[in-house]
Order: structure tokens, then sequence, then C-alpha cells
């Protein structure tokens, strides 16, 4: 279960390579009314294009399933009925998730008899929730990861299969980051299923004391204080350039709108809060000095 990104297709790409028997692959439905799950087939011979999602990379989780003859379906409410009884005639040992938007129910979870694992890109129990990736990189964290989990009731606090860190570079971008991700995701996915073809795989709990939880941002999200390292604040405008909101920067009574950074100097002193020249900007932080492109002024 997975979507159209490579958070999804590498780690099916890991499954198929690994020896794993998938039985079906479902993505959410690109339609508000759609109950039943509903099959998606190839496009004719003569079209050159497998782009049948709109808008998404043309090799993506769909087209590498039907290129190894497995079933596609889309589906919208999974508590439906019709998509256990689909689900079912499957017969499924394991269900396994990367980067789908739903919450599996409990009737769900219950179907397999190895149960259901997600793959998801943070060093649980950190970060739990639907976008790790823009909060770890909002946050300044130095250490990030990819673990594989046993799925419960609650997203992301299942037990622990597999976990790994994944070090990001300064300056690496949300894409960069996925595609990191991904990789060590499909290697963790193929030694997961083969834990659990073995029996007794490695369970540990998370602790629920470090365990942190943030929601999808929102536009608030991308204002950006000066207050921290100039670093941290190039790092994130970096790893978060796929959103489709400005980032926004607070000097003085001024209020620069950007979407565009260039580069950071860790330890500079600018002698200004901010230095404006063409198309060019500068603003000091604490410490150093960010460089960005294409300022807009705030009205």
């Amino acid at each position: 279960m997975g979507m159209f990104g490579e958070l999804s297709f590498r780690p099916l790409a890991g499954l198929i390579d690994s020896g794993a028997s998938v039985c079906a692959v479902l993505v959410p439905a690109s339609g508000a009314t759609a109950t039943a799950p509903q099959r998606l087939t190839p496009p004719a011979p003569a079209d050159d294009s497998l782009s049948v999602i709109s808008g998404y990379p043309t090799r993506n989780i769909v087209t590498l399933a039907w290129e190894n003859y497995i079933p596609v379906y889309e589906v919208n409410s999974l508590s439906h009925p019709s998509v256990l009884s689909s689900l079912l005639s499957l017969h499924p040992d394991l269900i396994a998730v990367s980067c789908f938007p739903k919450i599996l129910p409990p009737s769900l979870l219950a179907l397999p008899k190895l149960g259901a694992i997600n793959l998801h890109p943070s060093l649980l129990p950190k970060y739990r929730g639907p976008e790790p990736l823009f909060w770890q990189f909002r946050n300044g964290e130095t250490r990030a990861g990819v673990t594989l989990h046993f799925m419960n009731e609650r997203p992301d606090a299942g037990d622990i299969l597999l976990q790994t860190e994944v070090p990001f570079a300064d300056g690496i971008t949300g894409a960069e980051a996925e595609r990191l991700c991904a990789i060590a995701g499909s290697r963790l996915m193929g030694e997961g299923v083969k834990l659990l073809r073995g029996g007794n795989p490695p369970r540990q709990k998370q602790n629920e004391a470090d365990a942190t939880y943030f929601p999808n941002p929102t536009r608030a999200d991308f204002v950006i204080s000066t207050d921290q390292p100039a670093r941290r604040a190039f790092n994130f405008m970096r790893g978060a350039n796929g959103w489709p909101w400005p980032f926004e920067i607070h000097v003085g009574d001024h209020a620069f709108q950007v979407r565009e950074t260039i580069s950071f100097l860790p330890d500079a002193i600018l002698g200004e809060p901010y230095h404006l020249e063409g198309d060019e900007l500068q603003i000091q932080f604490s410490p150093g000095v960010l460089c960005l492109k294409s300022p807009s002024p705030k009205t």
C-alpha cells in the first residue's frame, strides 16, 4: 500500500527483489466517491505512456506492479466492507505499507497472519505523523533515518522491526532526502520480509517518553526566525523546497517572502540586520549570514 513517489516505489522494488510474492498493490483513489476497490488496467500496447496517474512520475508503484504482473487497486474508504472482502480473497500473509495516506482500521490490521508493517522516514519514536521529513528539516535535526515497524491502531507507534540512520548533507533538497530514505527503506523492506519468513522476528517497543508527533504543516510553519543559525535556516529552506508556500523571514519592521536560498556563511557578521542589492538578499542570523535570491517585501 503506497502512493506514487520514490518512498513507495523503491520499497515495493525491495519487496519484489527479496522474492516476496506480492499479491496486490493498493493506491488511494483519485475520486472521493469511490467505495469498492477499483482495479486499474495497463494502457493499450500502442500507448507509449504508462503514466496513467496524471501529475505523477512515469515510473511509480502502479507501473512497477504492472511490469511484474501484480494487480493494482484504487481504494478510498478502507472501512468499507468491500475492501475487507476484496483483501480476504487475496489471502495475504502480510500487509506492507510505505507512504500511504490512510489509517488502516483494526479489521485490516488483523487480516494477515504476519500482521502489517510500515516504513516511516524518521528514527521512531521521534517524528511520528504524516510529514516527518519536513519537520526534521524545520527543527534542524542532525540525525535522520528510516524505521520499519509493526503497525497497530496508533499511527507510527508499533514495535520496531528494523531501523537505520540516513545522513543528510548540508543543502540536500527534500526530493534528494526522500530518495536516500527510499533507498534505505527498500533494503529494510527486503530484510524485514526475510526476518518475518524466518519466524520470531525482532520486536523493539518504542519508548513513549521519547515520542514526538507532528501534524501536516501549515503556512505559519514557513516563517523563519533569525534567532537560529544560518545553517539551520539554509537546510530547512533546501529541504522544504517542494512545498507551495514561500518562506517568510522577519527582520525588524521588514518581512521578506523568499523561495530560493543561495548559500550560508556560518560565522559571518554582516554589520547590519540585512543587505539587499538587486535580486540578492543577505540576512544576519544567529550566528551566520543567509544568502537569498529574488526576495519580495511583504506588504
